[in-house]
C-alpha cells in the first residue's frame, strides 16, 4: 500500500509539473492540481516573477544604452562632416550628382550643347537640349537650397524665391532677345497651367492613394487665391481694352503703356508678398502639425480595426484576464500574472509611438549644409552657364521643331516649355506629396505659379520695353479664358484646406483637355501680342 501511495503522489506531482499554464507565465495551476503542487508553487511564481523583472529592467538598460551611443555616434559623425569646399571639387561634384537620381540625365549635356554646332536636325537638337535641361534645373535647386543655408531664414527664403523659376526666366529672356514674343508669353501661361493643374493634381492624385485625407494651412491657400486672382486681373485688364473701338495705332501704344504699368505694380505686389510671408505674417504659412495630418490621412477601415482591436483587446491578454479572474492565487503569482499582461501589452505600444517619434523625425529634420557658401556659389554660376547654353540651343531648334512635327508654336510654348521648365519641381512636389507634406507641396506647386506671374512676367515685360519688343500683358481671348478657369477651379479646391485623390484626378484631366485643345490651335493664328487689334 505505501508503494501505491507513493507512486500515486509521484504521478500527481509529474503532471502538475507538466501542465500547460493557460494565464501565460506565472498563472497558478487548475484547482485540482494545486492541491499536489501546493508546496511547490509558490516559491516558483515568485522566482519567475524575480527573473521576469530582473530581465525586463536589464533589457530596458541595454536598449536605452544602445539608444546613447547610437545618438552619441551620430552626433559626434555630424561634427565630423564638414561642408565641401572650393579646394575639394570632386566633392562638390560627387554631392551634386548623387542629389537625385534624375542627374543620370546629365550624360545628356555633352551631346546636346554639341548638336547645334555639329549641325544635327532641329528635332534632335530640342531633344536633347530638352532632357539636358532637365538634371541642370535640379542641380540648380540643389545649389540654391544650399545657399540659403548660408543667408539665414528671411533672405535664403527670398533666394530660393527670386532662383526657383530660374529656368523659365532664362528661357524667356533669350526667347523675347530673338523676337519670339508668342513663345515667351505661352510659355509663361504653360508654366502657370501646367503648376496648378499638373503639379498640383499629380501632388492630389498619388497623395490620396496612400492617405484618405491630406490637410493643409488653408490660410496660406487663401493667400496663393488671392494672389493668382491678381494675377488673372492683370490679364483680364489688357484682354478688354483690346476689344475697344479705337484706331490700330492707339490701341496697341495704349496696350503697351498699361501692360508696362500693369508690370511695375506687379512687382511691388510681389516684394510685399514676399515681405508678408517672411517676416510680419509668417505665422500664417506654417504646416499644419503632424497629429492632424495623421488624423485626415487615416483609412477608415484601418481606423475601424484598430477600434475593434482597442475594445476587444489581444487574445493573450484577455486569456490572461479571464484565467486570473476564475482561479484565485497568492500574492506573488497575482504579480507575476500581472508583468505577463504588461509585458503583453507593452511591445505593441512601444512599436507605436518608436514609429510616431520616427515620423516626427523625418518631418522635422532640418536640412544639413552640404556646401559652403562660395562652393553653392560657384555651382550655382556653372550651372546657370549651362542651362543659358542648352536653353539658347533649344529656342534656336523650335522653328524645325514645328514644321518637322507640324506642331502649332502655341503648343510648343504651352505645353512642352512649360514641363521641362518645371520638371524639377513637378518630381519634388510629388515626393513630398506622398510623404503626407502637403502644405510644403502647395507651397512648391502654387508658389511657383506666383512668382512666374508676379515675378517672371513682370519683369520679362519691362525687358520687352528696355530693348523695344511689343512684350505686353495681352494674351489673346482663348489663352485668357483657360488661365481663368484655370484660377477658379484650383481656388475651389484649395479653399477648405483638404484635398483628396478624386480632386486631383480632376485636376489633371483638366490639364490634359487643355492640352489637346493647344494641339488642336490653328497653326496660322498667332497669340501674342504682336497681333494686336
Amino acid at each position: 500500500m505505501p508503494n501505491i501511495f507513493n507512486r500515486l503522489r509521484r504521478r500527481d506531482s509529474l503532471a502538475s509539473s507538466q501542465a500547460p499554464i493557460v494565464g501565460g507565465a506565472g498563472e497558478a495551476p487548475p484547482a485540482n492540481q494545486r492541491q499536489a503542487s501546493s508546496r511547490n508553487w509558490g516559491p516558483r511564481a515568485q522566482t519567475y516573477a524575480n527573473n521576469m523583472s530582473r530581465r525586463s529592467s536589464s533589457n530596458r538598460r541595454s536598449t536605452s544604452q544602445r539608444q546613447l551611443a547610437a545618438e552619441e555616434g551620430a552626433a559626434g559623425a555630424k561634427e565630423k562632416r564638414e561642408p565641401a569646399g572650393l579646394l575639394q571639387p570632386w566633392r562638390v561634384i560627387r554631392l551634386s550628382l548623387l542629389s537625385s537620381w534624375i542627374n543620370v540625365l546629365l550624360l545628356v549635356i555633352p551631346v546636346g550643347i554639341a548638336s547645334h554646332p555639329a549641325h544635327f536636325p532641329d528635332v534632335a537638337v530640342f531633344v536633347l537640349n530638352f532632357f539636358a535641361i532637365v538634371p541642370l534645373a535640379k542641380i540648380l535647386g540643389y545649389a540654391t537650397e544650399q545657399l540659403s543655408l548660408h543667408l539665414g531664414d528671411v533672405l535664403g527664403a527670398l533666394i530660393n524665391a527670386t532662383l526657383g523659376n530660374v529656368v523659365e526666366l532664362l528661357l524667356g529672356i533669350l526667347a523675347l532677345v530673338k523676337g519670339e514674343v508668342e513663345i515667351v508669353q505661352t510659355s509663361l501661361v504653360g508654366s502657370i497651367i501646367a503648376n496648378l493643374l499638373l503639379v498640383c493634381g499629380s501632388c492630389f492624385f498619388f497623395g490620396g492613394l496612400k492617405n484618405n485625407e491630406q490637410v493643409f494651412n488653408a490660410h496660406a491657400a487663401q493667400s496663393y487665391g488671392s494672389l493668382l486672382a491678381m494675377a488673372i486681373l492683370s490679364t483680364i485688364l489688357p484682354a478688354a481694352y483690346n476689344s475697344l473701338n479705337a484706331k490700330d495705332a492707339d490701341l496697341k501704344s495704349g496696350l503697351l503703356t498699361l501692360s508696362h504699368v500693369t508690370a511695375i505694380f506687379m512687382l511691388v505686389v510681389y516684394i510685399a508678398y514676399l515681405f508678408f510671408q517672411l517676416r510680419t505674417h509668417a505665422n500664417l504659412f506654417s504646416a499644419i502639425p503632424i497629429e492632424d495630418r495623421k488624423a485626415a490621412a487615416q483609412k477608415p477601415k484601418r481606423a475601424d480595426k484598430d477600434e475593434d482591436k482597442d475594445e476587444e483587446g489581444s487574445p493573450a491578454a484577455e486569456t490572461a484576464v479571464v484565467t486570473a479572474a476564475a482561479s484565485p492565487v497568492n500574492p506573488a503569482t497575482a504579480a507575476a500574472s500581472q508583468d505577463q499582461i504588461v509585458a503583453i501589452e507593452e511591445p505593441a505600444n512601444a512599436v507605436e509611438e518608436k514609429s510616431n517619434e520616427e515620423e516626427e523625425e523625418e518631418d522635422d529634420e532640418e536640412e544639413e549644409i552640404e556646401l559652403t557658401l562660395w562652393a553653392s556659389l560657384v555651382l550655382l554660376l556653372i550651372t546657370v552657364g549651362f542651362i543659358g547654353v542648352c536653353a539658347e540651343f533649344l529656342v534656336d531648334s523650335i522653328d524645325g521643331l514645328t514644321t518637322s512635327w507640324n506642331l502649332s508654336r502655341s503648343f510648343v510654348g504651352m505645353i512642352i516649355l512649360a514641363i521641362v521648365g518645371n520638371a524639377s519641381e513637378h518630381y519634388s512636389a510629388i515626393s513630398v506629396a506622398v510623404k503626407n507634406k502637403m502644405d510644403l507641396a502647395l507651397g512648391v506647386a502654387v508658389g511657383s505659379s506666383i512668382q512666374i506671374a508676379l515675378f517672371v512676367m513682370p519683369v520679362l515685360c519691362i525687358l520687352g520695353w528696355i530693348i523695344d519688343q511689343p512684350m505686353s500683358l495681352y494674351f489673346s481671348p482663348f489663352t485668357t479664358v483657360v488661365l481663368f478657369i484655370t484660377v477658379l477651379l484650383v481656388n475651389y479646391i484649395i479653399g477648405d484646406g483638404r484635398t483628396n485623390w478624386l480632386e486631383g484626378l480632376v485636376l489633371i484631366i483638366a490639364y490634359v483637355i487643355i492640352g489637346v485643345a493647344y494641339f488642336l490651335y490653328p497653326k496660322d493664328m498667332d497669340t501674342s501680342s504682336t497681333s494686336l487689334g
